[in-house]
């Protein structure tokens, strides 16, 4: 779960780390491959993704104080 500012830039960097790696398996193998080979990856992004969106969205779902 990210708590700051900083987690959140680290988690937004983890996941362009990830989809450069994922970027540069698909040149180099084949569907089948890199259809197994991904999908571990796919969901840790989406995983981080979510996690980012949550942290954004946190003071959101505060009331705001008068």
């Amino acid at each position: 779960m990210i708590q700051t500012d900083e987690e959140m830039l680290l988690a937004q960097q983890c996941v362009a780390n990830l989809r450069r790696i994922l970027l540069q398996a698909r040149k180099v193998h084949s569907r089948q491959d890199y259809a197994r080979m991904s999908a571990p990856i796919l969901l840790e992004v989406q995983q981080r993704e979510q996690e980012i969106l949550e942290y954004l969205s946190r003071d959101l779902q505060r009331p705001i104080a008068s």
